[in-house]
């Protein structure tokens, strides 16, 4: 029999590992700290957000956002009117930091920060990750995402973007349909396999 492989997370996939039904054994909850920056003017955050939401719970994983789904005045931030550039993400990291801080809280539990803006970009959702160890150049912090408000009727974009966050990697998957397939023209993306389930279930915003 032929054995299925493929790579998510730097990670070879072998045929086991793609079983689409497969749900996540005891409570997990997916924690986000959500931001909307003011030069997001077309507001498509609930449309991503419910459906990452939906996905996660196919498989057993839970959905926390804070403050919640709806733009607040606390957890905008101010930004040029203008496309964000990669100069930009680091001030602008540091300023959702300054507005919540996640080990400032009674629990202490990390949350995956997401803010809603526009950026110079050719896709329409953007996961900064952590730079490796030992190097010097990338971001010293944990992965968050920035998502643009312009899907182009993608609803998929916040949850491709949250298993690149889960992993730190860039990598994509050749299945179509699947989260990390990286052309949602070509076919919806609906589907996370067991593999996947399992890193989001184990990265630093999921407890």
């Amino acid at each position: 029999m032929a054995l299925h492989v493929s790579v998510f997370g730097g990670r070879i996939m072998a045929s086991s590992d793609w079983d689409p039904n497969y749900k996540n054994p005891g409570a997990a909850k997916a924690r986000l700290t959500l931001f909307w920056a003011s030069n997001y003017k077309i507001d498509t955050s609930k449309t991503v957000l419910d459906y990452a939401e939906k996905l996660l719970a196919e498989h057993n994983i839970g959905f926390d956002v804070y403050p919640g789904k709806t733009r607040t005045d606390k957890h905008t931030i101010q930004v040029p009117d203008k496309l964000l550039l990669p100069e930009d993400y680091n001030d602008l990291r540091l300023k959702m930091g300054a507005i919540f801080d996640d080990q400032k809280t009674a629990d202490k539990r990390q949350r995956l920060p997401v803010i809603f803006c526009e950026f110079k970009d050719t896709g329409v959702g953007l996961t900064v990750l952590t730079r490796p160890v030992g190097t010097t150049t990338g971001s010293p912090w944990l992965p968050y995402c920035l998502v643009s408000g312009v899907i182009n009727g993608d609803e998929s974009v916040l949850i491709h973007e949250i298993g690149h966050a889960a992993t730190n990697s860039p990598n994509h998957l050749p299945t179509l349909g699947n989260i990390m397939h990286d052309s949602p023209a070509k076919q919806k993306r609906t589907t996370i396999v067991k593999t996947q389930i399992q890193a989001i279930a184990r990265c630093y915003f999921v407890r």
